[in-house]
């Protein structure tokens, strides 16, 4: 006779401390290869830590008293649901333990998903469960990781031949300084607020959530910020545009985002700030960092071309989820 699998679902709590911890140390150590993690998780103490602070959720899924998923989450960082990672240990109906995770997290933020979008980047394996999330709501958008390796030699040849053109009259680039923050913001709310990204990240939609997404860079909230290495472009020394670079691990600097007002688009701007703050990377920082990367729509052909004649290239594509608000 076969033997029916009680399933239950509960919110982490220090009871659970022991038994949890293989499961966690099972995400862990594949956090790098099969989720695509760049930074290190957190130790074990410090995420039950940061669970019974209430920075993030935990829940978690047992099989006859036996926890073998969980789903990590939070609530108070930004304007949305942030759904960190679903994993599950085995391989047996991943996908159904999945959906009952998913059906208890939609339950208890009922009322919070009134008022906030629900984002959940699907890396590596959890793309397994996309046919699935549709279901729930959620939309999908792709996007692609562009990389460009410090020793790649083809990618610092074709960095080291393209030839930048004039910056059109009126226009320089300078150097981050927090004097720009004002205008800047007005920036990343103009230039973002009818994109995709604003469908899972609806700070961009307003000024207020713009302010919070720029503090959150430059105070190191996203990686270390390289304020030297973030070029600004300015026109009759107003700002109109912005690349940003931080370190978003020990040897790994990323491009967290590139802004343009609109009317400065079209004009190969964009591309003047990318290598303005990759030419400094290469500068002060060639001899310890192994990558810059970015992210952008899969078919955002314009970026993709942009980021190609700098030398990086498409690493890995994956989805990112997002729940509107009802």
């Amino acid at each position: 006779m076969t033997q029916t699998l009680k399933y239950q679902v509960q919110e982490y709590s220090e009871e659970q401390k022991n038994i949890f911890k293989g499961l966690y140390n099972d995400f862990k150590t594949k956090a790098y290869s099969e989720y695509k993690f760049e930074l290190e998780p957190l130790e074990y103490d410090d995420f039950t830590a940061s669970v019974n602070e209430g920075l993030i959720k935990c829940l978690i899924l047992f099989e006859d008293s036996i926890p073998t998923a969980f789903m990590v989450y939070t609530t108070e960082i930004s304007e949305a649901l942030e759904l960190n990672i679903i994993h599950c240990i085995g391989e047996e109906n991943k996908n159904a333990k999945r959906k009952i995770l998913m059906e208890k997290f939609l339950e208890l933020n009922e009322a919070i998903l009134k008022e906030k979008v629900v984002t959940y980047p699907m890396l590596g394996s959890q793309e397994e469960f996309t046919p699935e999330i549709t279901n729930f709501g959620f939309k999908l958008i792709g996007l692609s990781v562009v990389r460009f390796y410090f020793e790649n030699s083809a990618s610092r040849e074709i960095f080291k031949n393209y030839k930048p053109l004039p910056l059109p009259d009126g226009y320089k680039i300078m150097s981050w300084e927090s004097k720009y923050t004002d205008d800047i913001v007005n920036v990343i709310n103009t230039a973002f607020a009818n994109t995709s990204d604003a469908l899972f990240d609806p700070r961009f939609l307003t000024q207020e959530g713009s302010k919070d997404i720029l503090d959150k860079i430059t105070n190191n909230i996203y990686g270390k910020f390289l304020p030297d290495c973030t070029s600004v472009l300015l026109y009759n020394d107003k700002p109109v545009g912005i690349c940003f670079a931080n370190i978003t691990a020990g040897r790994i600097a990323n491009i967290p985002l590139i802004g343009m007002g609109k009317e400065h688009c079209s004009k190969g701007l964009g591309l003047s700030l990318l290598h303005s703050s990759m030419k400094k990377l290469l500068s002060y920082y060639g001899s310890t960092l192994s990558e810059v990367n970015a992210s952008t729509e899969t078919d955002n052909y314009p970026a993709l071309k942009m980021y190609r004649r700098l030398g990086f290239k498409e690493d890995y594509y994956y989805t990112q989820a997002y729940k509107p608000v009802k």
